[in-house]
């Protein structure tokens, strides 16, 4: 490589035709190298004994004088301890980055969209399955709160003040498990460097065995029965199943003449480890009120693969929550209502710790001890709760019978409860 004192007439003079390099004997270290036409300069440096080659710029751009300025710059900073080729490429990381994902909105949608480490590689159903509606309502919430934030500066604090918004517990932990979803999914593609949820620790969750009483299912039927999600809300008495089962049912999964819902693995809590299809009987009360809800669909004009569709034929997503709301004294959001003078004054008619998922541990409850249900049945094949491998190979066929029997009864227990026949504790008048 040829050292050369360098100068603008040298350089206008020079072929650029030729692939070469030339050293300059003024600044040391700056180098002008010739590739197919263009000329480009460079500075050679040593850092911790290594030898370095930083590309300053085009020569086209950058004149003699200020590549010399740059080249003593940057020799400089590698004798003070920096090493500038290795910020270059950090900056360069830095500015990938952004690109995937500049905010957390952006981030979330190359999230969503990413089909080999993203939801639509690891969940079952993809973003219209249970993994889905366990986990979207948080990012979502996320998106809408920090969405406008760089993923890179979000901070734990930020996070903890995010997850504290969450009333429940129960909550608070969803909305953690959903966070790491996502930041996991940040950290492997290289937008950010660690996990900012490190350090927060999940809520304690007491345990909850709220049952219904008789008054309160008495008032959440009839409440219910005048909207159009009363016969929903029925189903979930007569079945025990999960809310998001009964609102996303298809009719696809039904066979009335048999008394069987069969929900598909994507749809099912525990579909991911259930080496068994999750089958459910239906009592002959079921089974009407399934008839009368098609009948009724029919009647509206609403064609869809929904059981309990909306008026648009889609699927209802959280439609019994608003109701349960207004049941409770509160806004269809769930907050509190307002005491404004003109505003609509809310009367509780029942108590703001009930909830939906209460029915499904009440008809557990009755089943065990009104019904006198065999406890494995009521787990099983009512709640559907996954078996042991050792009962799926001794004892591969559910008592699909014996639970629709089982839930007839209480059906009609139920009947005694809406006429008023039955006292606190149960027992028939």
């Amino acid at each position: 490589m040829p050292k050369v004192r360098m100068s603008p007439a040298w350089l206008a003079g020079l072929d650029a035709g030729e692939n070469a390099e030339w050293i300059d004997s003024e600044q040391r270290g700056l180098v002008l190298r010739v590739r197919r036409r263009r000329m480009v300069w460079f500075v050679r440096y040593l850092y911790e004994g290594s030898a370095r080659r930083y590309r300053i710029g085009a020569a086209s751009e950058i004149g003699l004088s200020a590549a010399r300025k740059l080249a003593s710059s940057i020799r400089g900073r590698a004798d003070g301890g920096q090493d500038p080729q290795q910020e270059k490429r950090g900056k360069r990381e830095a500015a990938r980055r952004r690109r995937m994902g500049e905010t957390v909105h952006s981030a979330l949608a190359s999230w969503l969209k990413d089909k080999h480490n993203g939801p639509l590689a690891h969940w079952k159903g993809g973003l219209e399955g249970g993994s889905a509606r366990a986990v979207m309502h948080h990012t979502k919430r996320l998106d809408k709160t920090l969405g406008k934030k760089l993923l890179s500066e979000i901070t734990t604090k930020d996070l903890e003040r995010f997850i504290g918004e969450a009333v429940a517990p129960a909550t608070k932990n969803r909305c953690l498990g959903a966070l790491r979803i996502f930041l996991g999914w940040a950290v492997r593609v290289g937008l950010i460097e660690k996990l900012p949820t490190v350090g927060i620790q999940r809520v304690h969750e007491t345990p909850r065995t709220r049952v219904l009483s008789d008054d309160e299912i008495r008032i959440l039927i009839r409440e219910f029965d005048e909207t159009r999600y009363g016969r929903a809300l029925r189903l979930l008495f007569l079945t025990g199943l999960r809310r998001d089962e009964v609102l996303g049912m298809k009719w696809s999964w039904l066979d009335l003449d048999k008394g069987v819902l069969t929900i598909p693995p994507e749809n099912d809590k525990v579909g991911r480890i259930r080496d068994e299809p999750r089958r459910a009987g239906l009592c002959p009360m079921a089974v009407t009120l399934l008839t009368e809800q098609r009948a009724a669909l029919f009647a509206e004009g609403v064609s869809s693969e929904f059981v309990f569709a909306t008026s648009t034929g889609g699927r209802p997503w959280d439609s019994l929550k608003p109701i349960l709301y207004d049941l409770r004294g509160r806004r269809p959001s769930g907050k509190p209502g307002s005491q404004h003078r003109l505003a609509k004054k809310r009367v509780a008619v029942l108590p703001d710790d009930v909830t939906i998922h209460d029915i499904r541990r009440t008809v557990a409850d009755s089943l065990f001890n009104r019904i006198g249900a065999q406890p494995w049945v009521v787990d099983h094949v009512v709640l559907g709760h996954a078996r042991p491998k050792l009962l799926r190979t001794y004892m591969p066929t559910l008592p699909l019978k014996e639970a629709r029997e089982m839930l007839q009864k209480w059906g009609e227990e139920i009947e005694k409860i809406l006429s008023g026949a039955v006292g606190a504790q149960g027992q028939a008048l």
